[in-house]
């Protein structure tokens, strides 16, 4: 791998860590020596990457695109990353299938790309994932994750509405349903039978059918033992058209008082007796949503009052004695529950930090009985954010209490952990600290002119306000205002500043940044989250590592073998790559006895046909090339878990839909809506088509055919198995992570023939993962044999169905010499281009519904003010306009604003 240059700035230690008085201990001497050492071997050899991604929007209906902006962040403070060059974007539906990926291209941190959803897409919750190879490497954990929705018009004949009534008995829960159901024009669906099921993420709990009264209502009663309510359960409703078709629709059962989960956690990590302990409260249900409570402490000094906030999160103050049990009596809407605080500790260290100051870090530590822990007295307090140490001083606890004041100037911004270690390097009491970000810039929208007629022209200015504004970048979308239903909760902030280096979900994490700024909430938020990126154990015992290597290209890895396996092995040799794209280039890498190789730093666009020729010095070309598959590809994400999402349908939901249908129509009737107006000149080209490329078809037509380039979007689907899916009846394809997926057609077979069908490539019969390795944008028919009669000219060879691929003028298979492979292999994915009418212009007839109105990833500026120009639809009556990134720095910007 190579040696990536990677500059990340240290922040001065404060001296006095040297003074001879801290050089006489060799207990806390070693200890910081050590702690130095590997904090910063951890930031030169392991700097930590983060990805966010900006999405035009996050509900979306089945033909849209998805847009969307990419940010590589590396270090500490986030700056944009000079590491990876490569981040992949995956869409995934909620059982956790790859349906699409993009490799994306990173420049200077950022990157952008769409996904095209196909105009099959079934309605539903879908997530999108992104990381570079190098994070993901820290731990799955730390990939980047966002939803959104995609929803059907035509399911609107199908709206149920559910209210719950719950009561408890003992260990169940009795519930009563009331459901009312419409259709898509708001009548009831009278006599309708539907169907039910009781279901969480593992298993359905009961299921059954009833049918709807004339009014379409019904009222449905069961019970729940609370066991099974620990989790997200909901009540699933589902009307069947016919037995290829249903909607479903599911609704989230409340919450038993069971599965409230209630926590009370000291400031610094126990309770210890004498001092008075800072106790943070954390409640939530189930699926992180926060519970609204109030609380009285029982203390001998008497009753402490608390409560939660609008995140389920709260605080107060209790003073315990040795051998105290306390107890808190806690109002819920469920009645009074009683919960104990954790045990109460007579030897340790009470943390408490003091954040309140907007220059200072107040820290105050005391001590119980510690002299027993360090005889001398001595302990290490250590400030650092992600291995970027900001602060050390030795301790003196002699007396029982010290503490220290931190000019927050040496601390990088954003999350730092404060720690107290005992001389021999054990944690005794640690805490989080936000320190707010410096010196950043704001964005301003200046918007002179607000036009809402149809089709009318806006131009705005985007405007940087700070000192010493170099450029940046930052991406843009407009979207209808009335069409966002579902507001994403995140932004470019409030995820690489809090939401990347915390456990747990954060309730509505972008409303406190910006100019509804809660610092008394974040410092609550460090106190009931753990930090997910560092473990002290794992560190001062050299545990932390990265198997994964930065990608500073396109990689392709594999190996060498000899031909002959009776003859001696390799003695190592020369592979000459040819690659044949928008340009060709011509490379050389070495491969050693062992046969290993890795082609490195490829710089290549879509997917490219790459000659491979392999020389060993011992075999010459007599030796098998074997290429490992993409490092990113998978069928299906490890350990994805589904969420379980409650259906809701108000107004504004209606309105995108309604629209979402009329887009259909009119892309139906007019074609996607990008005519521009251009001077006259003559068409020199040829169409390419089944027919004009006069396709030799050794084997006559086959039963049923499919012509890529007329699918809309084609050029998005990863192979030509992925395109297939659902395409033709009887027709299942199963995807697998290698390029071999399991394809059977329906109403064929023979046992002893197996259950592949016979693949055929402009004729010649190939393996599964070979035809993998071609690009639909190579193909210019695909046929289907699944009759008798058309089968038969196969023989017991198309004894399960055969599939002829035809390529556009021969782009498949060529005769290959001894040692060389033709393969395709995907490079960089290439980004549509976002279209903006011209209505200046052109005149279009056809009736525009666009969504997304303006997009743009990567803005241009000219000093601190960039240009925004667009066309509004026909309908749009308010924008809503996200604009959010970094300066070259890394310091990071967010707006959001309706007009």
């Amino acid at each position: 791998m190579k040696k990536v240059p990677y500059i990340i700035l240290l922040l001065v230690i404060p001296a006095f860590y040297l003074f001879t008085s801290f050089q006489n201990k060799p207990g806390i001497s070693e200890l910081t020596e050590k702690i130095i050492s590997l904090m910063e071997n951890y930031v030169d050899d392991i700097p930590e990457e983060k990805v966010f991604v900006h999405m035009d929007k996050n509900l979306y209906a089945a033909g849209d695109n998805i847009w969307f902006s990419v940010f590589l962040t590396a270090g500490s403070p986030d700056i944009p990353s000079p590491l990876s060059k490569v981040v992949y974007v995956d869409l995934l539906d909620n059982e956790g299938s790859l349906l699409q990926q993009k490799t994306i291209k990173i420049d200077n941190g950022h990157g952008f790309g769409d996904f095209k959803l196909d105009v099959f897409t079934r309605e539903g919750l879908y997530h999108i994932k992104a990381y570079s190879y190098w994070l993901k490497g820290f731990g799955e954990e730390m990939v980047f994750q966002t939803s959104l929705r995609v929803m059907d018009p035509y399911n609107l004949k199908f709206q149920p509405e559910v209210s719950f009534e719950v009561e408890e008995f003992g260990d169940q829960a009795s519930y009563r349903a009331n459901i009312t159901a419409v259709n898509n024009t708001l009548r009831p669906l009278a006599n309708e039978t539907i169907q039910f099921e009781l279901l969480n993420r593992e298993k359905t709990l009961q299921s059954g059918t009833f049918q709807l009264d004339a009014e379409g209502k019904h009222i449905l009663s069961f019970d729940i033992p609370e066991a099974d309510l620990s989790q997200v359960t909901a009540l699933q409703l589902t009307q069947e058209e016919n037995e290829a078709y249903s909607i479903s629709r599911k609704f989230i059962l409340p919450f038993a008082s069971s599965s409230m989960d209630i926590q009370f956690l000291p400031e610094g990590g126990d309770l210890i007796a004498g001092f008075s302990n800072r106790v943070a409260v954390r409640a939530v249900y189930p699926d992180g949503s926060p519970i609204a409570l109030k609380g009285k402490v029982r203390n001998e000094a008497g009753d402490i009052d608390f409560e939660t906030n609008a995140s389920g999160l709260g605080a107060f103050s209790v003073t315990p004695q040795a051998d105290q049990i306390i107890e808190a009596e806690i109002e819920t809407s469920y009645g009074k529950i009683k919960k104990k605080l954790p045990q109460i500790k007579t030897q340790g260290i009470n943390l408490a930090v003091d954040n309140s100051h907007p220059k200072l870090l107040n820290i105050l530590v005391q001590s119980q009985d510690y002299l027993k822990i360090s005889p001398n007295g001595e302990a290490l307090l250590v400030i650092h954010a992600r291995g970027r140490i900001g602060y050390m001083q030795v301790l003196d606890l002699r007396n029982g209490v010290t503490g220290a004041r931190v000019n927050k100037e040496q601390l990088p911004p954003g999350i730092n952990q404060v720690t107290i270690f005992e001389p021999e390097g054990t944690p005794l009491a640690e805490r989080l600290a936000f320190v707010a970000m410096e010196n950043g810039f704001s964005l301003k929208l200046e918007a002179d002119q607000i036009n809402t007629k149809a089709r009318g022209k806006n131009s705005w200015q985007l405007k940087v306000d700070g000192d010493g504004f170099e450029g940046g970048i930052y991406s843009v979308s407009i979207t209808d205002a009335k069409e966002a239903p579902y507001s994403f909760q995140s932004n470019i902030i409030s995820y690489l500043k809090l939401e990347s280096e915390l456990q747990g979900n954060i309730h509505e994490a972008k409303k406190f940044f910006g100019s509804t700024y809660d610092e008394a909430g974040i410092d609550l938020i460090l106190l009931t989250h753990g930090w997910r990126r560092f473990n002290w154990q794992d560190v001062l015992a050299g545990n932390i590592e990265n198997k994964n290597f930065i990608e500073q290209g396109i990689n392709i890895t594999g190996k060498i073998s000899p031909k002959n396996e009776g003859r001696r092995g390799l003695t190592g040799g020369l592979i000459n790559v040819f690659s044949k794209g928008e340009s060709e280039d011509f490379l050389a890498v070495e491969f050693g006895e062992n046969g290993k190789f890795i082609i490195d730093d490829l710089e290549f666009q879509d997917t490219t046909l790459l000659t491979i020729a392999a020389s060993d010095r011992r075999h010459k070309e007599m030796v098998n090339l074997d290429l490992d598959p993409p490092l990113s590809k998978y069928v299906k994400w490890s350990g994805f878990s589904p969420e379980i999402n409650q259906f809701e349908v108000s107004p504004m939901v209606r309105d995108f839909l309604s629209t979402a249908e009329k887009r259909r129509v009119a892309e139906a009737a007019f074609g996607e809506m990008k005519e521009i107006q251009i001077d006259e000149f003559v068409l020199e080209s040829q169409k390419f088509d089944a027919n004009e490329e006069e396709i030799t078809r050794v084997y006559g037509k086959g039963d049923v055919s499919l012509t890529p380039s007329e699918i809309g979007g084609f050029e998005a689907f990863r192979d030509i198995w992925e395109l297939l899916q659902g395409r033709f009846a009887g027709v299942r394809v199963i995807p697998d992570a290698f390029g071999n997926p399991s394809i059977r057609i329906r109403g064929v077979g023979s046992i002893q023939a197996g259950t592949d069908p016979l693949i055929l490539l402009d004729n010649v019969p190939v393996d599964i993962s070979f035809a993998s390795s071609i690009s639909p944008r190579d193909l210019a028919s695909v046929e289907i044999f699944k009759d008798a009669a058309t089968l038969s000219v196969f023989g017991a060879g198309g004894a399960n169905g055969a599939i002829a691929l035809y390529t556009r003028r021969g782009a498949g298979l060529e005769p290959l010499g001894d040692g060389v492979i033709n393969v395709r292999f995907p490079g960089y994915s290439v980004s549509k281009e976002f279209y903006i009418p011209q209505y200046d212009r052109e005149n279009s007839p056809a009736p525009d519904y666009r969504s997304t109105l303006y997009w743009n990833p990567k803005i241009q500026w000219q000093g601190n003010t960039a240009q925004i120009d667009f066309f509004n639809n026909d309908v749009v009556q308010k924008f809503k306009i996200v604009v959010q990134g970094m300066d070259r720095y890394g310091r990071i910007s967010y707006l959001e604003q309706e007009l």
